[in-house]
């Protein structure tokens, strides 16, 4: 659908605008989607761990509790010979299931077949994910993705790392020269984003609104990185996104879609603070104008980039994919 009289202003052009590949059961869909984000003009695509089934009316948490799919960087290792032009990242690899070790090999070996820039996004789930599916104890999380970072630093900046911590081990040197990887953590609490600012690139967030990334997110990050002496961290916003003149109805799909991210501690603590009932009071609902506007504020709020999970009719949906490319440094030049 066409923009109108829309024209991209000047201020969204400070936020890049990546898209979340939401890839289904079809591992033929997932590469073409993530070849459309290329083609679009989108400045990144965004790979989540478990893709799952497209875009639902409703999710469960007994279904989303058992679900797992594609490995992401095998998927963005292929894509990779297919596109060109575009960030590849994760959003995000459990760190639970990887040593770091085999973490970095597996992120370096997708950058190898790749001329462009592999994002690597890692957290560290869930308590149901990783007691009830894995059989491991989650706890110390903090304390884990430090160490498990610090091991990533260790690989992508020198070849080799030596590490004893008290959470993993690590001891050896890389045999390829492909290195230096940026690393982003999912981080929501305090403790992990005094982690993500002191010791890795940013963050990548998932159900976290805007007065909680002005308030929280944004500062705690910052503050931790100031202290490190580290240059600005990235801000990776991960947001469901849909371009309608029908804002009601779009608010109620998304929180239809994302029902059980309010049973679920971390994003429930998120959507606490934001005062939101669900998903769709955090989504980015509205117009061209509207969303543009929105995007604005993230830009002024200090978010470095959108991760858009487009949802919608397909209307609505083709609406968004003419629309975002525009209001990123990676689409066209402004008319």
């Amino acid at each position: 659908m066409p923009l109108g009289n829309f024209r991209c202003p000047v201020y969204v052009l400070l936020v890049r605008i990546g898209l979340n590949i939401d890839g289904g059961r079809d591992y033929a869909e997932l590469l073409a989607k993530i070849g459309h984000a290329s083609r679009s003009g989108y400045s990144a695509a965004w790979l989540p761990q478990s893709p799952g089934g497209g875009p639902r009316k409703r999710s469960g948490r007994d279904r989303r509790h058992k679900l797992f799919g594609y490995d992401s960087l095998t998927a963005l290792a292929v894509a990779g010979t297919q596109v060109d032009g575009i960030e590849l990242g994760t959003c995000v690899l459990p760190t639970y299931s990887r040593h770091p070790m085999v973490m970095a090999e597996q992120a370096l070996t997708c950058q190898a077949g790749y001329g462009g820039t592999v994002t690597l996004g890692i957290g560290v789930s869930h308590r149901h994910v990783v007691e009830d599916q894995w059989g491991y104890s989650y706890d110390r999380t903090a304390k884990r993705m430090a160490e498990y970072v610090t091991v990533l630093n260790s690989i992508f900046e020198t070849g080799e790392v030596h590490f004893e911590g008290e959470t993993v081990t690590a001891r050896g040197s890389l045999s390829i020269a492909e290195r230096k990887i940026p690393i982003l953590v999912a981080a929501l609490g305090p403790k992990m984003l005094d982690v993500a600012g002191e010791l890795t690139d940013g963050v990548i967030t998932w159900m976290t609104g805007p007065r909680t990334l002005d308030e929280h997110t944004v500062p705690r990050l910052t503050a931790a990185a100031e202290r490190a002496g580290r240059t600005r961290p990235r801000v990776v916003a991960s947001l469901p996104v849909c371009v309608t003149e029908d804002a009601e109805t779009a608010r109620e799909l998304a929180a239809r879609m994302f029902l059980i991210y309010r049973s679920l501690p971390n994003y429930k603590a998120m959507l606490d603070r934001e005062d939101a009932d669900h998903g769709g009071d955090i989504s980015l609902v509205g117009t061209e104008d509207e969303i543009a506007g929105a995007v604005k504020r993230l830009a002024e709020i200090g978010v470095t980039d959108l991760n858009a999970l487009v949802i919608g009719s397909e209307e609505e949906q083709a609406r968004a994919h003419a629309l975002l490319p525009e209001l990123t440094s990676g689409g066209r030049e402004n008319q």
